[in-house]
């Protein structure tokens, strides 16, 4: 017995030995493998050496190169001076005399402080400085007269502070930004100065004037988000090289100069005739009756100004969607010079820009004709207003679209594209959209029908009325899915955006930035007042039962999130300026993405105290003109505090703005890196809280 185990057990020494030799044989092979490479890699590092190291110049080589060069300046200054010009022609240089007199200046002042040494050397460093300056400048004046874009000349400040050129279209996006939130600045200021006086609103003749500029502006969101659609459709066709042809940004400037006119005109006419001019509540265009002025001449004057404006604004979009969709890259950009199709982003945004000013510029045509002809056009001109109602939603859904594809061209800047299904929820959006407008205008040249808002106040829903039963049980059907496809199309594109991954895999996927983070966020405020005064309303016409708390809470706090399109565009904007300067590897500077937290989280207070107010006090808060809940409680500590609060808010919305916006222009390839953050602000307001906390799903 003891025989056979020794025997088992010497045979498993034999194979585990034999195990041995064979791993040892192939560590040996292996230590072969990884010295040859080693030694490779160390002939390879001798062979750089002699590259890598410098032979110091002697005090005679550097002196001799020195007084060179300062001969050099000496003829370059004579030249400047315009003594030697004769001289100057005859030189023959390959490079651009002008460049070689600005490279010449900057190494001579550079140099000074090696050939004087330590005791002279701040004073070299300051002389090489400034004659580096001036170099350059002298350098890039003859270079920079031709090969520039003229739409984007940005002056310099200095040689060590070189902004990137802003592109027009952000420029439109800035300009629109600013007249949107000076009108309503202004207009909030002048109503807390009728508070202080104790002044009904009514008897100050400057609130009456902002009221109807801020009208004006009705159209600054949906121009802008079409700009950033423009933009980003040329800077994936010409992978960030390229700008839109030069009268592309003619238009754009056209359309925004339009909308900037409109808003003058409102307020410094009736500055000189003591008459407020009128503007149609509902469109923010100038009333065709409209006769400021009794001059036959200066009525002339007005009248052509209005069309001119019509002109820039109609026809600017026109053209900027058409050179859009037949914009061509550079011949060699994409494989085969075949152009890729507008991607749906891009192509679902000017869908619903398209029908949005066609809609107006109908408005504007009917009444153009009966002003001209005498000859009522009402019917269609109510058609087409009751559509244009159904157009409120489009430019919150079109910036939730581009910065969804924003962040799959940051994974992926040539191919890069949000999931299948989410890119099929943008066209279910927008049909749902378009869907509503047809069915406006149908129902009421076609069937003869009644279409108009909602009267409990439910934004982009419409309520139809025909005499055919069937048919408008139909159309009641078609009312729900409409808005039912809106609402969880936008849903589900907010998801995409979380469950995105890189095409490398999950391990590669960054982070929500902190621009989507604030869109997401002002998306769902948005979306969500309406939403619950549509479920209230669909409640209570099903069932009879009317929760008033709840549908007069969120039918005042409507104005809350009036703000929401224009900031989100701004955002989008912002990042997208980032991302084309660093080749996609950058951010917003951090005080920059401190300004969106800012801005974002003084919404969400006005949202969040809007909803808890009624459920502590169970009435519903009405909200002032500017969207703040009113709230005025009986002990005068707490009025102090909810006035704090209204002005904390304020403070923090505007001091947002203006930091996203001097960000914009102060941006640099090497400053757009996320860092840096505003004082205190910084390091106490970080994300809102929202849907945007939803954490990444893994899968």
């Amino acid at each position: 017995m003891l025989k056979a185990t020794s025997e088992v057990d010497i045979k498993g020494k034999q194979s585990e030995l034999k195990s041995l030799k064979t791993s040892l044989s192939d560590y040996n092979e292996d230590k072969e493998g990884v010295t040859g490479e080693l030694n490779a890699v160390l002939a390879y590092l001798n062979e750089l050496k002699p590259q890598c190291e410098t032979k110091v110049p002697s005090y005679e080589e550097i002196k001799a190169q020195r007084e060179a060069e300062i001969q050099g300046l000496k003829e370059a200054l004579d030249i400047l001076a315009g003594d030697g010009v004769p001289a100057f022609l005859q030189i023959k240089a390959q490079r651009d005399p002008m460049e070689a007199i600005g490279n010449t200046a900057g190494s001579v002042g550079s140099g000074v402080g090696d050939v004087t040494g330590p005791v002279t050397g701040p004073v070299g460093d300051v002389a090489g400085g400034a004659a580096t300056t001036a170099g350059d400048g002298v350098g890039g004046a003859s270079t920079g007269v031709a090969g520039e874009n003229p739409m984007e000349k940005v002056p310099l400040v200095g040689g060590a502070f070189k902004v990137s050129p802003v592109s027009t279209a952000l420029n439109c996006v800035v300009s629109l930004t600013i007249q949107f939130f000076v009108v309503y600045t202004a207009l909030a200021l002048c109503r807390t100065a009728a508070d202080v006086w104790n002044l009904t609103y009514e008897k100050m003749p400057l609130q009456k004037i902002l009221q109807t500029a801020a009208i004006t502006v009705n159209y600054a969101p949906m121009l802008a988000v079409l700009f950033l659609a423009v933009r980003m459709r040329v800077t994936w066709l010409t992978q960030g090289k390229g700008n839109p042809p030069v009268w592309m940004q003619v238009w754009m400037y056209c359309a925004t100069y339009a909308v900037l006119l409109m808003t003058l005109i409102v307020v410094v006419i009736p500055l000189f005739t003591g008459e407020v001019i009128g503007v149609d509540p509902k469109t923010g265009d100038l009333d065709e009756d409209t006769k400021p002025f009794n001059n036959f001449i200066l009525a002339a004057c007005f009248t052509v100004l209005k069309y001119f404006i019509m002109i820039g604004l109609y026809v600017g979009v026109i053209c900027i969607i058409y050179g859009t969709c037949t914009f061509q890259p550079p011949a060699g950009t994409w494989p085969g010079n075949k152009v890729p199709p507008v991607s749906p982003a891009v192509g679902c945004t000017m869908i619903m820009a398209c029908m949005y000013f066609l809609v107006y510029a109908f408005v504007q045509f009917s009444r153009t004709y009966t002003q001209l002809t005498g000859s009522k056009f009402s019917k269609f001109e109510n058609s087409m207003m009751v559509a244009a109602n159904a157009m409120n939603f489009a430019p919150m859904l079109s910036v939730l679209f581009i910065g969804a594809r924003m962040r799959a061209l940051q994974m992926d800047p040539v191919n890069g594209a949000p999931q299948k299904w989410a890119q099929n929820c943008f066209y279910m959006c927008t049909y749902a959209v378009a869907a509503q407008v047809l069915i406006s205008i149908a129902v009421t040249l076609v069937l003869d029908g009644k279409s108009e808002p909602n009267k409990n106040g439910v934004e982009g829903d419409m309520t139809f009325t025909v005499e055919n039963k069937v048919l408008g049980s139909i159309l009641s059907v078609g009312r729900y899915l409409i808005m039912f496809c809106i609402y969880v199309g936008f849903t589900c594109v907010i998801y995409s955006v979380f469950t995105i991954q890189h095409p490398n895999g999950p391990q590669y996927t960054p982070g929500i930035s902190v621009t989507m983070q604030c869109v997401i966020n002002l998306t769902f405020q948005f979306f969500f007042i309406y939403l619950m005064i549509w479920i209230c309303v669909t409640i209570k016409e099903f069932t009879g039962y009317e929760w008033k708390l709840l549908i007069n809470t969120m039918e005042n706090m409507k104005g809350t999130v009036m703000f929401c399109p224009m900031l989100s565009i701004l955002f989008v904007g912002t990042r997208m300026r980032a991302l084309l300067i660093t080749n996609n590897k950058g951010a917003p500077q951090g005080w920059v993405q401190d300004g969106m937290y800012m801005a974002t989280w003084s919404i969400l207070i006005q949202f969040l105290f809007g909803l808890i107010v009624p459920l502590c006090t169970g009435t519903e808060t009405p909200c002032d003109e500017d969207g703040t809940p009113e709230y005025k409680p009986a002990h005068p500590i707490a009025l102090y505090c909810v006035l704090a609060l209204k002005w904390f808010t304020f403070i923090f919305l505007y001091g947002g703005v203006i930091a996203v916006i001097t960000g914009v222009y102060t941006m640099t390839p090497e400053t757009a890196n996320g860092r840096g953050s505003v004082p205190l602000v910084g390091d106490y307001v970080g994300e809102p809280v929202g849907v945007n906390d939803i954490p990444n799903p893994t899968f």
